[in-house]
């Protein structure tokens, strides 16, 4: 009776397949319990979804941990970007010259901008011209 609704995956890995053996062997003896204590007769499957259904939301109410997406550590040019109070990095669409670079007649292209002044500064030159 636990074949009918078989769980066995080819993928699934060997530990996964004598697991779900022995639970769906276990559902069917607690089926069979129900049904001669009852005199209505359940289908199996009617008596195993909701007890699937109960076991994963009693699962999501245990859970005591959320796992982690991907935890993205800052990069040096990014802490230091930070560091320069309300004046903030935005990358714009085109690429140009940086302001500072331009004065000091370098070749420098950028897409960063500056929030609050509205000038082009490559990284380098972001915060000595806010210092």
């Amino acid at each position: 009776m636990a074949n009918v609704y078989e769980l066995d995956k080819k993928s699934c890995k060997w530990w996964k397949k004598y697991f779900f053996t022995y639970w769906m062997s276990t559902v069917v003896n607690s089926w069979i319990c129900v049904l001669r204590t009852q005199t209505s007769k359940t289908p199996l499957l009617d008596f195993v979804v909701p007890l699937a259904e109960a076991l994963m939301a009693s699962g999501k109410l245990n859970a005591q941990y959320q796992r982690r997406r991907g935890t993205i550590y800052p990069t040096k040019t990014s802490r230091s970007l930070l560091n320069v109070g309300d004046h903030l990095p935005v990358a714009t669409k085109t690429r140009l010259r940086c302001h500072i670079c331009a004065e000091q007649k370098k070749e420098s292209h950028t897409q960063i901008m500056c929030t609050m002044c509205n000038v082009l500064l490559c990284i380098d030159c972001f915060k000595p011209y806010h210092s």
